[in-house]
């Protein structure tokens, strides 16, 4: 999972590098209540949090987690919460001032963690937000999911086409949302949403 990671923060590089980016970085994005320059924070720091993952103290009392049942026991979360709240204000904090100078710590971000993450036990316990604890692969699965994600929402957000994935990293993406949105919706919703588009008529999102 360490090199699906890598391979996926690498593709979403160059959303950051854009000029469409540059331009529309204080415009709403696709994002209920997200700026875009907030979006783009919010992009970067699945990569920028890993170092802060790593250096989290663990928590024994905590049962292990995989990361489907860390993204279904989530409630979904309304736009105007203090959590999501929250969560917008420390992207556009990651985000800093321009979209140039996030691309540059961004870049050296993926080095930095590519450089922790050599050599790491995939199995070892990671400390996720200090709540959360998941083998560190499927830690990375999570990044993996909301970098896919949200590259799709910057992309649609500036008018860009959504970068391409490697086959592993979409692989990982789609199984995984699937498994997630089973857990939430029910089997019959998923399977009619991936099969029958004639019988698909039920919500069978992950989120």
């Amino acid at each position: 999972m360490i090199a699906a990671f890598l391979s996926a923060a690498r593709s979403a590089a160059a959303l950051l590098r854009t000029p469409e980016l540059a331009e529309a970085w204080a415009k709403p994005s696709a994002l209920a209540e997200f700026r875009v320059s907030g979006l783009a924070g919010h992009l970067a720091g699945q990569v920028t949090n890993i170092g802060f993952f790593l250096d989290s103290p663990p928590l024994p009392d905590e049962p292990v987690l995989d990361a489907v049942r860390f993204y279904s026991q989530q409630p979904d979360v309304d736009v105007d919460s203090p959590v999501a709240r929250g969560i917008r204000e420390r992207s556009e904090a990651n985000a800093g001032p321009a979209a140039g100078e996030l691309a540059a710590r961004y870049d050296a971000a993926v080095t930095s963690v590519a450089a922790r993450l050599d050599g790491l036990d995939p199995a070892m316990l990671v400390t996720v937000w200090n709540r959360w604890t998941l083998p560190l692969d499927q830690c990375l699965l999570t990044r993996i999911l909301e970098l896919v994600i949200h590259a799709d929402d910057l992309a649609v957000s500036i008018g860009v086409p959504t970068p391409e994935f490697a086959d592993e990293v979409v692989d990982a993406t789609v199984s995984t949302l699937a498994r997630i949105a089973v857990r939430k919706r029910g089997t019959v919703p998923v399977l009619r949403a991936l099969s029958r588009r004639e019988r698909a008529d039920a919500v069978a999102t992950a989120f």
